[in-house]
């Protein structure tokens, strides 16, 4: 995958995510924090275009299987509830620690 697809699957993931918390906003419309987890991805996911070459490289070497799906999954279903990246790069950064963790255990 070349970087650019990698920028481009990354946007395209966070713009889903927000779209499917618009979703979550509309079945609870009392719970604002799905309203503003929408916004705040809408947010990542324009900011994808900022994070350097070799963090977006990582990020996509980093695929194996379930276990970086299964934590990407839970990591984008806590923004704007337990997690408040200023940007995708934060996002992304986490998610490369947390994987580094978990593989040198």
């Amino acid at each position: 995958m070349t970087l650019r697809e990698a920028r481009q699957q990354l946007a395209i993931d966070l713009a889903l995510t927000a779209d499917w918390r618009r979703r979550q906003a509309h079945q609870s419309p009392d719970d604002l924090r799905n309203t503003e987890a929408a916004a705040l991805l809408d947010k990542l996911a324009v900011s994808v275009s900022q994070i350097d070459d070799e963090t977006i490289d990582c990020y996509a070497s980093l695929w194996d299987g379930a276990r970086e799906a299964e934590l990407w999954s839970e990591m984008k279903r806590q923004v704007g509830f337990h997690r408040w990246p200023g940007n995708a790069g934060e996002l992304v950064g986490e998610f490369i620690v947390k994987l580094s963790e978990t593989s040198s255990r």
